[in-house]
C-alpha cells in the first residue's frame, strides 16, 4: 500500500502565548515562542510521545501583533503522523513515534548584522569561514556539516538568479516574476485554453484499452488534428510493442524510471549515478525496445512527482533532456506558464519536493494543481484534487 500523502487531518485548536496545553500535556512548560525558535513554519512536530501517535502541531504567526501560536493537527483514525516525512501513513508503517521532531541541523551564519568573513566567503554555523562555491555541493566542508543544511531554492547561497526577462528571451529562455506572465505579451482573451494530456507507468494491458478509447480519433482539435498525448514511461511491465504503436501515431514518449522504486526518498535523495541510471538509462531501454530512433524521448518526469534536486537537473543537462514535469505548483487561481530554469523557480517548492537551486539549461512543465471544487458554479460531487 502506497504512502497516504493526503494529510487528511482536522486542525482540532490553538494554542497561544505563554504555553497553555490540553491537560495530558501539563509536563511541557516551554512556550510557543521557545518551541518555535528557529523552527521552520511549515514543520509538524509533537509536544508528546504518549497517545496515539496522530497529534502533531506546527507553529504559526497570527494577529495584529503577529503573536506565535500553535496549530494542533490530527491523522485520521488508523493512521500515525510520520515525523521524518511529514505526512500520516498507516500505523504500522511510522516507526518514529518515540520522536517528538525531526534532527536539528545546524545552519550557516548566511545573515549578520556585520560582516564576520571577508569578500567570497561565508560563515560556518562555528562562525569558521569557507569560500562561497563550497555551499551546497554535496560535501561538508564546514566542521559542524552546516554549509550543507541551507540549501533550499530560497537559501542556498549559490542558487540562480531571480528573473532578468532582458536576457531570457524566447525560443531558448522564459521566465516571469512569478511565473503566471503570458508569453510574448499576449492578451489573455485571445489564447486558447491549452491542455496537456500525460500518463505516467507501465504501459501494458492494464491501460492500453482505456488510451485506445482516449485517442479513438473522435477528439480533435479545432484545426482537425487528432488530439495527442505524452506517455512517460517505466520499464517494469511494459508492453514495448505498445509503446512502438504509439509512437508511430504521432504520441509523446517520455521516461518514468526504470525502478518506479516506491521510497519517495529514493527519488529525493537520490544521488546524480541514480538519476543518470533511472531516466537516461530508461531512454536507452525505450529507444531499443521500443525501437524509436528518431532522438525524439527528450522529457522526464519523476516518480511521485519527486524531484532529485540539483542532481537530478545536471544529469538532465549532460544528457541531454530538453524538459522535465514534475515539479508541482501551488494551487492558484492562474495556472504556472513552462519556464526555464535558467533563473529562479517562480513559484514555491510545493509538497515534499527537492527543487532545484542552481541554474539549469532545462525547461520545466510545472503540474498546475486543479481542484473543481473551488468553482461555486460547479456542484458535483467529486473525490478530491486531480493533477
Amino acid at each position: 500500500m502506497r504512502t497516504i500523502l493526503l494529510l487528511s487531518c482536522c486542525v482540532i485548536g490553538f494554542v497561544a502565548g505563554q504555553g497553555t496545553r490540553p491537560k495530558r500535556q501539563d509536563a511541557i512548560v516551554q512556550t510557543s515562542e521557545q518551541l518555535c525558535e528557529d523552527r521552520p513554519p511549515n514543520e509538524y512536530f509533537r509536544l508528546s510521545t504518549e497517545g496515539d501517535c496522530r497529534e502533531v502541531v506546527r507553529c504559526d504567526r497570527a494577529g495584529i501583533v503577529g503573536a506565535i501560536r500553535l496549530a494542533f493537527v490530527k491523522c485520521p483514525a488508523g493512521l500515525a503522523f510520520d515525523i521524518d516525512r511529514q505526512t500520516c501513513d498507516w500505523k504500522g508503517k511510522v516507526t518514529n513515534c518515540d520522536k517528538l521532531e525531526r534532527p536539528r541541523k545546524v545552519l550557516p551564519k548566511l545573515k549578520t548584522d556585520e560582516p564576520i568573513c571577508p569578500d567570497g566567503k561565508l560563515a560556518c554555523g562555528s562562525g569558521d569561514c569557507i569560500d562561497k562555491a563550497l555551499f551546497c555541493d554535496d560535501k561538508p566542508d564546514c566542521a559542524d556539516g552546516s554549509d550543507e543544511n541551507a540549501c533550499s531554492v530560497d537559501m542556498d547561497p549559490n542558487r540562480a538568479p531571480e528573473c532578468d526577462s532582458s536576457q531570457c528571451v524566447l525560443p531558448d529562455c522564459y521566465c516571469s516574476p512569478d511565473g503566471t506572465r503570458v508569453p510574448g505579451e499576449l492578451e489573455i482573451t485571445q489564447i486558447p485554453q491549452m491542455i496537456t494530456l500525460t500518463f505516467n507507468g507501465a504501459m501494458n494491458v492494464d491501460n492500453i484499452d482505456l488510451y485506445e478509447e482516449i485517442f479513438n480519433g473522435v477528439r480533435q482539435n479545432p484545426n482537425g488534428c487528432q488530439i495527442k498525448g505524452t506517455f512517460f514511461v517505466s520499464h517494469k511491465y511494459t508492453n514495448y510493442s505498445a509503446v512502438q504503436d504509439f509512437h508511430r501515431r504521432g504520441h509523446e514518449i517520455g521516461v518514468f524510471s526504470v525502478t518506479n522504486k516506491e521510497s519517495a526518498k529514493y527519488w529525493t535523495d537520490g544521488s546524480y549515478d541514480d538519476w543518470l541510471a533511472e531516466m537516461a538509462g530508461g531512454r536507452l531501454i525505450i529507444e531499443r525496445f521500443a525501437n524509436i530512433s528518431d532522438g525524439s524521448i527528450i522529457g522526464v518526469r519523476a516518480p511521485f512527482l519527486r524531484t532529485g534536486g540539483n542532481k537530478q537537473f545536471d544529469m538532465m543537462a549532460d544528457q541531454f533532456f530538453v524538459y522535465d514535469s514534475s515539479i508541482t505548483a501551488p494551487l492558484s487561481r492562474v495556472p504556472i506558464w513552462p519556464y526555464t530554469l535558467y533563473f529562479r523557480m517562480p513559484h514555491a517548492c510545493h509538497g515534499n519536493a527537492n527543487c532545484p537551486s542552481r541554474s539549469h539549461p532545462v525547461w520545466e512543465m510545472a503540474v498546475n494543481e486543479l481542484d473543481r471544487r473551488d468553482d461555486p458554479t460547479f456542484d458535483e460531487s467529486l473525490p478530491g484534487k486531480n493533477h
